[in-house]
């Protein structure tokens, strides 16, 4: 399972661990899109569950709120489950 970070239910950034390589390793980011959204690769699960919080506050504090709203509105358009499809005629 993947760790989906939301808050007010909406979804802000994942933590996945990376198996395709050898060794695996963790990785987590930030999804909103807006410049200079942060990412990392800590060493164990804890550990990017704390840098993304830290991250994501830091990223919060560089945008305004209808930055953010704006954003989230962007995404959560193209996200919709009804997005890709197609009219049948």
């Amino acid at each position: 399972m993947i760790p989906r970070f939301t808050r007010t239910r909406q979804l802000v950034g994942r933590i996945r661990y990376a198996n395709e390589r050898s060794p695996g390793f963790w990785l987590w980011t930030c999804i909103v899109t807006l410049p200079g959204p942060p990412f990392g690769e800590p060493g164990s699960l804890d550990e990017a569950k704390g840098r993304f919080m830290v991250a994501w506050e830091n990223f919060k504090a560089k945008h305004t709120a209808e930055e953010l709203g704006k954003a989230f509105a962007e995404m959560n358009r193209a996200n919709r489950p009804d997005h890709y499809l197609r009219s049948v005629r």
